[in-house]
C-alpha cells in the first residue's frame, strides 16, 4: 500500500487577500488624512504668523518707534516672507534705523525668529486682488491712534493653498488698524 503524500504547501485564501487588502485600504486612507490635518495645520499657521506680525508691528509702533514698517513680499524660493524695518521720507529699508533706543531695538532683531519671517512655503497670497511680488506690501501704522499710515497696506489679504483653494482672508482695516479673518 502506498501511502499519499500531504501537501503542505496551501497558499493564502481568497479570503485572507482580501483582509489584508481591505487593511491597506484602511491604513492609506488613515495616512491621508492624517496628511492632510498636517497640511491644514502647516496653513493656518502661515495665517497665525501674518497676524502675530502685524500685532507686533502695531504694537511696537505705538510704543516706541513711528518709522518702524514691516514688507510682506515673495522671495526667491516662492515662499512669502515679512521684512521688519522703517520708512524713511516714504521708502521701506530693512533692519533697524540708525540712533534708536535699545528697547525698540527688539523689534528688528526677530527675538526668538528666524530673519526675516516665513509667512507661506506652498501657495499663494494676494492683497487687494493682486498677487504680492517680489517688491511686495509695505505696512506701517500710525503712533497716535494705531490705524494704518496711508492706504497702502490696508485691505484684504487672500492666502490661497497650493491647488488654489482659499486658506483666509485676513482684513486689516485703515480707519482702526486692526485685522480680523474669514475662512
Amino acid at each position: 500500500m502506498k501511502s499519499r503524500k500531504k501537501n503542505h504547501n496551501k497558499g493564502y485564501s481568497m479570503v485572507e487577500m482580501i483582509i489584508v487588502m481591505c487593511i491597506i485600504g484602511i491604513l492609506t486612507a488613515a495616512s491621508f488624512i492624517t496628511l492632510r490635518s498636517v497640511d491644514s495645520a502647516k496653513y493656518k499657521k502661515a495665517v497665525s504668523t501674518l497676524e502675530s506680525e502685524m500685532t507686533t508691528l502695531r504694537t511696537t509702533t505705538m510704543a516706541q518707534d513711528s518709522r518702524t514698517a514691516m514688507r510682506l513680499y515673495l522671495g526667491d524660493d516662492g515662499s512669502y516672507y515679512i521684512e521688519r524695518g522703517y520708512c524713511e521720507g516714504g521708502t521701506f529699508h530693512a533692519g533697524a534705523p540708525a540712533g534708536i533706543s535699545e528697547a525698540a531695538q527688539v523689534y528688528y532683531n526677530y527675538s526668538g525668529v528666524s530673519s526675516p519671517v516665513r509667512v507661506l512655503s506652498r501657495g499663494s497670497l494676494t492683497y487687494a486682488g493682486a498677487a504680492v511680488d517680489a517688491t511686495g506690501v509695505v505696512i506701517r501704522y500710525n503712533k497716535s491712534d494705531g490705524s494704518i499710515d496711508s492706504a497702502n497696506g490696508a485691505g484684504e489679504y487672500c492666502l490661497y493653498r497650493r491647488n488654489g483653494e482659499l486658506i483666509a482672508n485676513v482684513h486689516l482695516n485703515r480707519r482702526t488698524g486692526r485685522y480680523y479673518e474669514t475662512y
